[in-house]
């Protein structure tokens, strides 16, 4: 997919048709149903758990410190450096996005049977006061379908291996599940979630020319 190809033009249609359906709240009534559901499935502390660790190895601490490491390394040097840029664009637009389209946060979030550590605090989908309690899109999915977007190419172009490529789209849908059932956000702000961050990380590897070095690198090599 290419900026000025149809699917990606119809991408960007989608996010807004569906950014301006949240804004004039046509979809509350399907996602306090899909909220509902998973506030039923709550009360499992082994769940909690799982779900608390999945939350929080999307958080943008945990996904700063994979991009230096991918940043170092040189072999996925220019892998690392995109996806850190992805972060910084993600954070930034989205933190402008939310007041924006004033998606209101699940009012009430869930407290896990699980015992989390003294001190321990699920990171909130914005660090700015002024979008902290507002939820679409959702940041933390948005950066890790930004992060698989961008990894995807080197298994596509590097490994040849396109299967192992399309599996690690179980991280971002995890991570979309965590922030479900710990009712940090709706369905539809994971929904706008996956598309900005597919948006910014496809514009992102087509202007920095991601595609071409791989093709170089093999070339030289």
């Amino acid at each position: 997919m290419i900026p000025k190809s149809k699917k990606f033009v119809l991408l960007i249609v989608i996010f807004i048709i569906l950014s301006f359906l949240v804004t004039v709240k046509a979809t509350n009534n399907i996602d306090n149903l899909i909220s509902d559901f998973f506030f039923q499935l709550g009360g499992n502390p082994t769940m909690d758990m799982f779900m608390i660790i999945v939350s929080s190895i999307g958080d943008l601490f945990t996904m700063l410190i994979i991009g230096m490491i991918l940043t170092v390394i040189k072999r996925t040097r220019k892998i690392g450096l995109i996806f850190l840029i992805s972060i910084v664009v993600l954070s930034i637009s989205i933190m402008y996005l939310k007041p924006l389209i004033n998606r209101t946060s699940p009012l009430e979030h869930y407290i896990p049977q699980y015992q989390v550590p003294a001190n321990y605090t699920i990171e909130k989908d914005s660090m700015m006061p002024f979008a902290q309690n507002l939820s679409f899109p959702s940041n933390h999915v948005a950066r890790n379908t930004a992060f698989i977007i961008i990894i995807g190419y080197w298994f596509s172009f590097v490994k040849n291996n396109t299967w192992l490529g399309k599996l690690l789209w179980t991280f971002p849908v995890l991570i979309g599940l965590s922030r479900l059932y710990l009712l940090y956000n709706y369905f539809f702000d994971i929904l706008g979630g996956v598309l900005y961050g597919m948006i910014i990380a496809v514009a992102l590897v087509n202007v920095l020319k991601l595609k071409e070095s791989f093709t170089t690198n093999k070339f030289n090599t």
